[in-house]
C-alpha cells in the first residue's frame, strides 16, 4: 500500500474512533430529536460528531475539502472527505444498535478509502481502493475478516433488498417472492459480506452511498448509478455481487456503462 493510502486509512479510522467515543455516551444517556427541513432526524450527537470531525480535518488535512451531511461543503479540492456523522439518527434516538459513522475519501471523484462503524456492536468495516474490504473489531485492524460477495448467479434465487418508497414497482414485484428482504441500514454491509446478493437504493445521499460503493466493489461486487455510471451522488443505484448485476439493472431499465477500476 502506498504511504499516502496508508496515512489516509489511518486518519479515517482515527476519525471513526473519535466519532464513536463522542456518540456512545450520548446514545446511552438518550437525546432529544429535532426535524430538519427535509424531514430527517437530527440530534446533538450528529452535531457534536460533525464539529469534531470537521475540526480535525481542518487541522490535519487543511488542503482537502469536506462534504458533511450536517454542515455541508467545506472548501474545494480534488481530495474530498465525505462524512455522515451519525448514519441512522432515528435508530440512534430510539436506542437501537443499527447506527454508525461514515467516513470516506474521494479523490478526483473516485472513493479511495472508507470506514463504516457500528459502535454499539463494537465493529467496523473498512476498505482501500485496490486493497480489499475488511471487517474487524472497532478500534483495531487485526484480526480482520476479508469481505467477499456471494456467488449466486440465478436471479430467481437472489436475496434482494430495496430502499425505496413502498409504492415503487420493484418493491411490489419483489414482495411477491420469498427472496425479498426488508430494508435495513446494514444492506450494503450484507452485500459486501455475501449475506445479501443485491440491493437497490433510490433514497440514499452521497454520504450514505460513498462508503458502500468502495466496500462492495473491493469485496468483488459492482455498483451502477441510475444513469449507468458509478456516481454516488445521484440518489442511489444497484449494488450487487457482480454475477447478478446486468440482470438486476435491467429490472429498472438501467444499462451499466462503467465497471469498477
Amino acid at each position: 500500500m502506498a504511504q499516502e493510502d496508508w496515512d489516509d486509512l489511518n486518519l479515517a479510522l482515527e476519525l471513526a474512533t473519535m466519532a464513536s467515543r463522542i456518540a456512545l455516551p450520548l446514545h446511552a444517556r438518550g437525546v432529544a430529536t429535532e426535524r430538519k427541513s427535509d424531514g430527517s432526524a437530527l440530534t446533538e450527537a450528529d452535531l457534536a460528531v460533525d464539529a469534531e470531525l470537521t475540526a480535525q480535518l481542518a487541522v490535519r488535512r487543511p488542503s482537502d475539502a469536506i462534504l458533511s451531511e450536517e454542515s455541508g461543503q467545506h472548501g474545494d479540492s480534488a481530495r474530498r472527505w465525505i462524512l455522515d456523522p451519525i448514519d441512522g439518527t432515528s435508530y440512534f434516538a430510539r436506542h437501537e444498535p443499527t447506527w454508525g459513522t461514515h467516513v470516506a475519501l474521494e479523490v478526483d471523484g473516485e472513493v479511495t478509502v472508507c470506514v463504516v462503524t457500528r459502535p454499539v456492536l463494537g465493529r467496523w468495516w473498512w476498505a482501500v481502493r485496490g486493497r480489499g474490504a475488511y471487517r474487524s473489531a472497532l478500534g483495531t485492524r487485526e484480526p480482520a475478516t476479508r469481505l467477499a460477495v456471494s456467488d449466486v448467479a440465478d436471479p430467481a434465487r437472489a436475496r434482494v433488498m430495496v430502499w425505496a418508497r413502498n409504492d415503487h414497482p420493484l418493491v411490489t414485484e419483489l414482495q411477491r417472492t420469498q427472496r425479498w428482504l426488508h430494508p435495513t441500514l446494514d444492506g450494503p454491509l450484507d452485500v459486501a459480506a455475501g449475506r445479501l446478493d443485491a440491493m437497490m437504493d433510490t433514497l440514499g445521499q452521497h454520504w450514505d452511498l460513498a462508503p458502500a460503493v468502495l466496500l462492495i466493489e473491493e469485496a468483488g461486487g459492482r455498483f451502477t448509478d441510475p444513469l449507468g455510471g458509478r456516481r454516488a451522488d445521484l440518489r442511489g443505484g444497484w449494488f450487487t455481487n457482480a454475477r447478478l448485476h446486468d440482470a438486476m439493472c435491467a429490472r429498472t431499465g438501467v444499462t451499466p456503462s462503467v465497471t469498477p477500476h
